[in-house]
Parts: structure tokens; sequence; C-alpha cells
């Protein structure tokens, strides 16, 4: 395990990320960073962002991120959220029945509303993303300040390839086993697990 921040971290090794810290420890900076940086190398052609911002406060202006970019208008309700996440899993089934890989498909997922409105759907749906996602070509990053089990199962949880983490309440480091405690996570920093 190691130690990275939001100006050093690259998302190239992997396809899914589960990203998790209280609020204010700087995992929208992170994502944000991560959002300009593939941007800044990809034109709208080649790369489409599909992003469910449920505390509606990241992507919720024209200038928060351009249009042109979008998969899909920037879901801001858990119902309507849930209906696209299925979308996208059909997208991505027939993207890898079709050997399909343009253009990259950038998937944020912004907490966990959509899985306190219907866990069994969530999960099943994010699963299965995170199962396609390396052939779909597709990144997926689920970020939230609430690693409950009643909003991350385990089995959810074992289907990212990589964790990041920042400061997390001790039974939650325990039961996600990130018990690396003599590191200390300063803001906008986060202990790095890959599976």
């Amino acid at each position: 395990m190691n130690t990275t921040n939001a100006d050093y971290f690259t998302f190239n090794a992997h396809n899914t990320m589960l990203l998790i810290g209280r609020s204010g420890s700087g995992k929208s900076y992170l994502v944000h960073k991560l959002i300009d940086r593939y941007i800044q190398s990809h034109t709208p052609d080649e790369l489409k962002f599909a992003i469910f911002d449920m505390k509606q406060v990241e992507f919720v202006t024209p200038e928060d991120i351009n249009s042109d970019c979008l998969l899909f208008d920037v879901v801001l309700d858990p119902t309507s959220g849930l209906d696209k996440l299925d979308d996208l899993v059909q997208a991505a089934q027939k993207r890898v029945a079709e050997k399909t890989t343009s253009p990259l498909v950038f998937v944020y997922i912004e907490e966990c509303d959509m899985a306190a409105l219907d866990y069994a759907r969530f999960e099943g749906a994010l699963i299965t993303l995170n199962k396609l996602a390396k052939d779909a070509n597709m990144k997926i990053i689920y970020s939230t300040s609430r690693p409950s089990p009643d909003v991350l199962s385990d089995k959810l949880a074992e289907s990212f390839e990589l964790i990041l983490t920042g400061e997390l309440q001790d039974a939650d480091r325990i039961r996600l086993n990130i018990t690396d405690e003599s590191v200390k996570i300063e803001k906008y920093s986060f202990l790095v697990k890959e599976r």
C-alpha cells in the first residue's frame, strides 16, 4: 500500500476505483484533477463522461464540464440515476459484444444516494460495470464518504481494482482491510490499495 495525492495520482493502469474519505478530505478535488487531465489529453470525440452528482454541487453549471464531453446530462436525481446506470450496463455489454472501444467512457458516481434508494439494483449494476470496464474501455469511479455496509457491501468493494481512501472511522478501515495506521493521511492525500 502506498500514499498519493491529487497532484501525482494517475488512473492509467486501472479501470475501476473506489474513492472513500470523510467530507472535506479531497475526494472531489482529486476527481476534478483527473477529469481535467483526461479532457486535456482527449478530444470530445475520444472521451465521454457519465457523471452522477448526487450532492448536486460538483457539476451543476455549464462551466463545470464541457457539455460536448458528456455522454448524457449530469444526473442529479437518484431515481433517474438508477435508470441511467442500467443504461450504462447495457451500453457496456454492447460495447464488449461488438468490440467497440471508442470513445473512452469515464463514469463518476458521487455519493451513495442511489445505493440508499435501491441497494440491490445499484450494487448489481455497478458490479457488472466493474467487470466489463476494461473490455468496454470505461473508467469508473465511485466516491463516497459513507462506506457503511448498507451502501458499500464487501462484495461491491471487492469488485473494484483500486481503492483510494482518506481518513476513515476505525471500523470502516478494519472492514475494508485498510489497517496501516502508521501512515498519517493529510488532506488531499489518500492510501492506495490495489486488488
